[in-house]
């Protein structure tokens, strides 16, 4: 699913209506049906009131006509609307809201505010995407007394009224427990700093023009996202299994891990090179994890290095379909030597993660080595190593995007909505995953998992885009089994399986 800017939302309505003939009011009825249905699959008229505060444009507008179709399925609706000049589309809610008779009031500037009883359920219509700068004067007092007062649920209309869609947000924002967010997705949706905002984000699509058409309309330096990973999407990307294949046909990885008192870095990449399809995998390590490897993980074999503690040389790379390296390896002195000597050696492929990540930031120079195709896996902290500081989440996609382009490899950014940046400049965010995978091991589950993927045969995108989904989904399904807090890294592992299955589903 496309990504779009405030400018292509906005045209893309206009093109809608002008290419389906009919009238704007007509498409905020079809987009405020879209939210009533998807808030009557959450609540019902016993859960609580409901407040309605709308704004005087067309984010208010759907909020009033939202104020007239739950009035109709026995809610009891109350509307607080912004006095003020309003959009034409508006004002023609409001005066059909009006002849519903529910009750609607006017919140007017000097006037004391209505403070709503515990247990309302507040929908914020008053701004949605319609917002270019922070808010002030009365409009910031209302957002900033409604986000405050307890006991309510509060539900935004398409985005938090004061979230600027397509850049930083500062200031004032209304502090929603959950987003229901209209069409397209909007790149606010996927920076971390704007999460705290938005509680559970729900998109609601309803009936627009293909997104195709308005792409040109992009703002110049726009950096955000440009498409949200789904599951029939990436459902395509599965390679079908034959009957005649063997475990060399699925692929021989080699994965270079592990450190003394880090060897469980390396047992949980190895087990997941293997879950994710792959033949065979061959973990080189350092000598004291050798009986560790054998006996945690029997199904791998292994390469033993000349040293007891650390990883310090890699014989003979030609076997191996592809390579994975970082989890647990440390940085000492002779293993930032091994990673410059494998990288010099071999020319397909690989995987990047962890410590490999780390000793590339402190020797940029390698960066000239690591061959075309790779995929680097940094978390926020990882990603400010190797590229530097960056203010927000904006300029930090503006970075990936260009260091994916810049060295040819892929950067996957390891965030709550994980991004993929790729040598064409093409950033893809994906919606799987949650908040229990927060937890030490799951970043060399994706390691294991990706390296798995590549000796596969998958190319990097597709492994990338599969590898993380795939990822989010069994951290996902582990989540249901469990809990978030109770999730572990094997149980992204283990339930592996059970996402290729679902996804398989969508084929």
């Amino acid at each position: 699913m496309q990504i779009l800017s405030s400018p292509e939302l906005r045209s893309l309505d206009e093109l809608t209506v002008h290419t389906e003939g009919i009238s704007s009011l007509e498409l905020m009825e079809r987009a405020s049906k879209a939210f009533t249905n998807a808030f009557i699959k959450l609540y019902r008229p016993k859960d609580g009131p409901v407040l309605i505060l709308c704004g005087n444009g067309n984010n208010g507008g759907d909020g009033l006509a939202v104020a007239r179709m739950l009035a109709g399925l026995n809610f009891k609706v109350h509307v607080l609307v912004l006095g003020g000049s309003r959009s034409p589309d508006n004002n023609t809610n409001l005066t059909r809201a009006r002849q519903q008779g529910f009750p609607i009031n006017l919140l007017e500037e000097h006037h004391k505010l209505p403070t709503p009883a515990p247990g309302v359920i507040l929908i914020d219509a008053l701004l949605g995407t319609g917002l270019s700068r922070p808010l002030s004067g009365f409009l910031e007092q209302v957002v900033k007394f409604y986000s405050q007062v307890e006991g309510l649920t509060r539900i935004a209309l398409d985005l938090p009224s004061g979230m600027l869609a397509d850049e930083p947000s500062t200031g004032t924002i209304m502090q929603a427990d959950r987003t229901l967010s209209l069409g397209y997705p909007k790149a606010a949706l996927f920076a971390p700093e704007n999460a705290p905002f938005f509680g559970e984000v729900t998109i609601v699509p309803f009936a627009l023009h293909g997104p195709a058409a308005v792409r040109h309309l992009r703002p110049e330096g726009y950096s955000a996202p440009d498409v949200l990973l789904d599951a029939a999407t990436v459902s395509r990307l599965i390679k079908p299994r034959r009957a005649n294949d063997h475990k060399g046909t699925f692929g021989h990885a080699l994965l270079v891990a592990g450190s003394f008192g880090k060897m469980g870095a390396a047992v949980l990449a190895a087990r997941a090179v293997l879950r994710s399809g792959a033949g065979l995998v061959t973990a080189h390590v350092p000598r004291s994890g050798y009986e560790i490897m054998q006996i945690a993980f029997p199904e791998a074999m292994c390469t033993v290095d000349a040293h007891r503690y650390h990883a310090t040389e890699v014989g003979d790379v030609n076997p191996y379909a592809t390579i994975g390296i970082g989890p647990g390896l440390g940085t000492k002195n002779l293993t930032v030597k091994l990673l410059s000597n494998l990288l010099k050696r071999y020319d397909r492929p690989m995987v990047l993660d962890a410590d490999a990540l780390n000793i590339l930031g402190q020797h940029q120079e390698l960066f000239d080595e690591v061959p075309k195709g790779s995929i680097l896996t940094p978390h926020p902290k990882e990603f400010q190593r190797l590229f530097g500081d960056t203010t927000d989440s904006f300029a930090r996609w503006q970075v990936q995007r260009e260091m994916a382009v810049h060295w040819g490899i892929y950067i996957v950014l390891k965030t709550g909505y994980t991004t993929i940046a790729t040598p064409e400049g093409k950033i893809y965010a994906n919606p799987t995953g949650n908040p229990g995978m927060g937890t030490a091991g799951t970043g060399d589950v994706l390691t294991g998992l990706l390296t798995g993927l590549l000796a596969q045969g998958y190319d990097s995108k597709s492994a990338c885009l599969l590898g993380v989904y795939l990822h989010g989904l069994a951290g996902d399904l582990a989540a249901e089994d469990g809990t978030q807090q109770f999730l572990i890294a094997e149980d992204v592992i283990n339930n592996l399986g059970a996402a290729y299955r679902e996804l398989q589903r969508q084929v």
